[in-house]
């Protein structure tokens, strides 16, 4: 079950109470409390800069999940997932470019490329490189973006519509499809880690070089603060030694598959927000109807969670485990992502007309919501979604 945080008992607090007690978890809390809460919604509208990433990085929050051996966190999944709830609900657009980070950090850390390891992988965990990921295509019927084997390396070709953090990160891992030297498209995916083109962003809002157009940046609904720029490649060459890995197509999409189907901290994040936020407005208006849908969605929000964490761990210590509750932990994510939907909504018609302008915060998650509902979706995320929405 959830505690309430001890400042506030009306709040909602952490899922594993002794999380508390981590100094990492301390250090992220001071730094959403002093510097995300109150620039949320500026960073929302005008982006996020890399000096805020790199003050994120100095709490350890890059690191939490990675070995000690490698000065990462080595902290268990409820600690990494407290972290995530905490920047997420403070600012989405902050949690999304810390996010990108993980899966290249993961990917190096399981390559055989030492060299590249030695590189990069000490400073990504640390935080002191930020990196970011370009995969979301892999997912979709028709490619536009292809990897070909160079004699000295890879040649990229083909668009990428989004990449987010592209003109702030330092390295990039980018995945596409394998083609072969006629065009035809092969059933194996390639992963390889690039530099982006350094950008001045006070200056530049694109960049040119050979074989690489990136940018402008994107104009979202939401997450339009996380810096992210479409890139264009024309037979862009890359080095061999940047090579991360490959592996069958359906071998990677089955990896996917058992990553995706959790549900996603930064929902519950977001949810728990909206929640203490709820419990504020009931407590300072004294409105029965803001309390009780408060305590209902609460009392909601504390039994999803518990279920959703324990199916998460249950599944990351058996493989064969996390195959057979794929459609579980599918279901239990979209209902988070609906629970996220509907405390952002319930903490608007409690807020009134004042949550209509950009300066509030409850327009905000309520984007935010929103915006995780396609997040990193799944045809079968996509289908429970619906079912949900029609039920």
């Amino acid at each position: 079950m959830n505690a309430p945080n001890v400042s506030n008992p009306h709040h909602v607090g952490p899922a594993d109470p002794s999380v508390s007690s981590v100094a990492e978890i301390h250090r992220v809390e001071a730094f959403v409390q002093a510097v995300l809460v109150p620039n949320a919604n500026y960073v929302d509208q005008h982006g996020i800069s890399r000096i805020q990433l790199d003050e994120l990085a100095e709490t350890g929050a890059f690191g939490l999940p990675f070995p000690a051996a490698l000065e990462g966190g080595a902290q268990r999944a409820a600690v990494a997932r407290e972290a995530t709830e905490l920047i997420a609900g403070a600012c989405a657009t902050t949690w999304f470019c810390f996010a990108q980070h993980r899966s290249p950090t993961t990917a190096l850390l399981n390559s055989t490329n030492a060299e590249l390891q030695d590189r990069w992988l000490p400073k990504m965990i640390a935080g002191e490189a930020v990196s970011g990921i370009a995969f979301a295509h892999i997912r979709r019927p028709k490619q536009a973006f292809w990897l070909q084997e160079h004699p000295d390396g890879w040649l990229l070709d083909g668009s990428l519509d989004w990449v987010t953090t592209w003109p702030l990160a330092d390295v990039v891992l980018v995945q596409g499809y394998l083609r072969d030297a006629n065009g035809v498209q092969r059933d194996e995916i390639v992963s390889v880690l690039i530099e982006p083109p350094q950008v001045n962003l006070e200056l530049q809002d694109r960049t040119e070089i050979d074989g690489l157009t990136a940018g402008p940046e994107l104009a979202l609904a939401v997450m339009g603060g996380t810096r992210t720029w479409p890139v264009r490649f024309d037979n862009y060459f890359v080095p061999a030694r940047q090579f991360v890995s490959r592996q069958p197509a359906q071998e990677w999409a089955l990896n996917n598959s058992l990553v995706a189907a959790d549900a996603n901290p930064a929902s519950f994040g977001i949810a728990r927000a909206c929640l203490d936020q709820l419990a504020d407005i009931a407590q300072s208006s004294g409105q029965s109807s803001v309390r009780e849908s408060s305590g209902a969605l609460t009392q909601e929000f504390v039994e999803l969670r518990a279920a959703a964490y324990k199916a998460a761990d249950t599944a990351a210590g058996d493989r064969e485990v996390a195959i057979a509750t794929l459609g579980q932990r599918t279901a239990l994510r979209a209902q988070a992502l609906d629970l996220a939907v509907r405390c952002s909504t319930a903490l608007i018609v409690a807020s009134g007309g004042r949550a209509m302008t950009l300066s509030n915060d409850a327009q905000r998650h309520a984007r935010e919501a929103l915006f995780l509902m396609v997040q990193g979706q799944t045809a079968e995320l996509r289908a429970a979604s619906l079912q949900g929405l029609v039920r």
